[in-house]
């Protein structure tokens, strides 16, 4: 059965609080520039038909 609670939101909160940014902590072993390059240069080809220019690599890593 799952238990419901009144505070579920507060208790959510203080939970990630007490987490702390998961990205940060990454950050500092993987070098995200780097690996969005990587993936630019393997993954995209020419861009000759135009259209919306994709989002930047890093943002979709």
């Amino acid at each position: 059965m799952i238990k419901e609670s009144l505070f579920a939101a507060e208790e959510r909160e203080t939970k990630l609080d007490q987490l702390g940014d998961v990205l940060q902590i990454l950050e500092k072993h993987v070098d995200f520039a780097a690996l969005a390059a990587a993936i630019d240069k393997a993954a995209f080809g020419s861009r000759e038909k135009g259209g919306r220019p994709p989002f930047p690599t890093e943002v979709i890593i």
